[in-house]
C-alpha cells in the first residue's frame, strides 16, 4: 500500500470525534500497477477505510480487484484485502515517522503447491517512512516466505508530492527492492540481488468540492526477480474521499 497514499482536500470532511478520525475512500482505476508488476490488466475498484485515534495509532483497510486467482489459474477475478496497524508522530516541525505492519490477504486464496514445496499466498510486512516536508522516504520487509517473495525481501522507495495552483497535485516515487535468495525454491527463484521495479509521475486534481479526485500517472517499469522488465503503463483514476 505504500506509494498508494491518498491526498487530504479542504473540501473532505471525515468523520471526527474527541478521541480520533475516521475517513474512508472508493474508486477506480484504469489498472491496478503495484511496484511496477500488473495486478489488474483492466479496470480495478479500490476502497479503504482509516481510523486514526489522537495517541497517533491508527488501523485500516485497503482493498482491490485483482484479475488473477493467487491460487487458481483458471479465475479470472479476485480481490486483495490488506489489512493494516500504523503509529506514527512528529520529530520535529517538518520532519515526522510513520511504522506500520500490514496483513495482505487473498480472497479465496490458500496455499500455493509446487512438486515439492508450497507456500501460504498471505504475507505479512513491516513499514518504516520518514517525511520531510513534501519528501517521504520508506523501507518494507517481507517478514515470512510467501507465493510471490522470500522473508527478507527488502522493497525502498521515495516519493514526492507537491500542492499546484486550482487545486492541482504532482506527484512522483521511485522504489526498487533488494531480494533475498537464500529462500529460493521451486516457487520462488531469484537472478537479481537488487532491481529498480518502478518510478512514476502523476497528476491530480480535487473536483470542485464533490470530494471526487480525478488523476493520471505515467509509470516507467524496471525490472523483476528475474531480471525481466515491466511494461510502462498511463494509469487513470477517480476517487471519492470521505
Amino acid at each position: 500500500m505504500l506509494l498508494i497514499s491518498g491526498v487530504s482536500y479542504a473540501e473532505d470532511i471525515p468523520l471526527t470525534t474527541s478521541k480520533g478520525v475516521l475517513s474512508g475512500s472508493i474508486g477506480t482505476v484504469s489498472k491496478y500497477v503495484y511496484r511496477g508488476g500488473v495486478e489488474n490488466d483492466d479496470i480495478a475498484i479500490q476502497t479503504g477505510l482509516d481510523y486514526a485515534h489522537n495517541s497517533g495509532i491508527s488501523v485500516g483497510y485497503w482493498g482491490s480487484t485483482l484479475d488473477y486467482d493467487a491460487t487458481d489459474e483458471n479465475r479470472h477475478r479476485g480481490f486483495e484485502h490488506d489489512l493494516y496497524i500504523a503509529y506514527g508522530d512528529e520529530i520535529r516541525q517538518d520532519l515526522s515517522y510513520n511504522l506500520q505492519a500490514t496483513a495482505y490477504i487473498y480472497h479465496k486464496g490458500g496455499t500455493v503447491y509446487g512438486d515439492e514445496n508450497k507456500r501460504k499466498t498471505t504475507a505479512f510486512d513491516v513499514l518504516g517512512e520518514l517525511a520531510y516536508k513534501d519528501v517521504t522516504f520508506a523501507a518494507s520487509v517481507l517478514l515470512a516466505d510467501a507465493s510471490f517473495g522470500n522473508a527478507g525481501d527488502v522493497y525502498l522507495s521515495a516519493a514526492y508530492s507537491h500542492t499546484l495552483p486550482k487545486d492541482f497535485v504532482v506527484n512522483a516515487s521511485v522504489g526498487g527492492s533488494a531480494y533475498n535468495s537464500s529462500r529460493d525454491d521451486e516457487i520462488i527463484q531469484t537472478t537479481e540481488d537488487f532491481a529498480f521495479n518502478e518510478a512514476r509521475v502523476g497528476l491530480s486534481k480535487d473536483l470542485a468540492e464533490t470530494g471526487l479526485v480525478a488523476s493520471v500517472d505515467y509509470v516507467v517499469g524496471g525490472e523483476d526477480r528475474l531480471g525481466e522488465d515491466f511494461d510502462n503503463h498511463v494509469v487513470f483514476g477517480l476517487n471519492y474521499n470521505f
